[in-house]
């Protein structure tokens, strides 16, 4: 009996564990041109240069955007790649869409290819490409958009 409660037990250890650590959204096969994040770039919070111009996919490391709409509507999308590892995921309550991993990477991938936005670029320009590119409304409650940038530069943009 002893032997039976405690075997419940580990087991029960084991599935909490697993289940804590299942809050990642990692994308399995990274593509090898995505600017990347290194672990020396972390410690000195800079990101690996990488150009467009020079095959990399995109302008930026890191995509935080969320936006909030009328009736507890939202839109949220992330993506991070850093040397170890490529995360992506999408929230969208507008269309019922959750999407995590290798799935929101692919849907994420040709709207990040679309973008021309960078560091230069005025805030109100940034908006307004994200939400045409990802073909969002207009009429928002709430707009916060979090890049870095290839060259370590990081913006935020917001609009209420």
């Amino acid at each position: 009996m002893t032997y039976l409660i405690k075997l419940s037990i580990t087991l029960f250890v084991l599935l909490i564990v697993q289940g804590c650590n299942n809050d990642r959204h990692d994308v399995s096969a990274p593509p090898e041109n995505a600017p990347v994040k290194t672990e020396e770039d972390i410690t000195n919070e800079q990101t690996n240069p990488a150009q467009n111009e020079d095959g990399t996919m995109f302008n930026f490391s890191s995509f935080d955007l969320d936006i909030e709409y009328e009736q507890n509507k939202s839109y949220d999308a992330s993506y991070e790649n850093e040397t170890d590892e490529m995360e992506a995921e999408i929230k969208d309550q507008i269309k019922d869409v959750q999407l995590q991993g290798d799935e929101a990477f692919e849907r994420l991938k040709p709207l990040f290819q679309k973008l021309t936005f960078d560091q230069t670029t005025e805030d109100e320009k940034v908006i307004e490409e994200v939400l045409n590119v990802f073909e969002l409304d207009s009429s928002y409650k709430k707009f916060e958009l979090e890049v870095e940038f290839s060259d370590g530069t990081e913006k935020e943009y917001k609009s209420l």
